[in-house]
């Protein structure tokens, strides 16, 4: 992966990460219905990403 994929990942995570933290702290059970979701995304994503 060259270093431009990295740093674009790693902003995509902090702006998920952010925005997910964010929807927390107003709706806390929205907040966590979100966080598994993107957990459940990114393993796939991880999955389908290896084969």
């Amino acid at each position: 992966m060259s270093d431009e994929n990295k740093a674009l990942v790693v902003l995509v995570v902090v702006l998920v990460f952010t925005m997910v933290s964010y929807v927390a702290f107003i709706n806390p059970p929205l907040g966590i219905a979100l966080g598994i979701g993107v957990a459940v995304a990114t393993l796939v994503w991880a999955v389908l990403r290896d084969k």
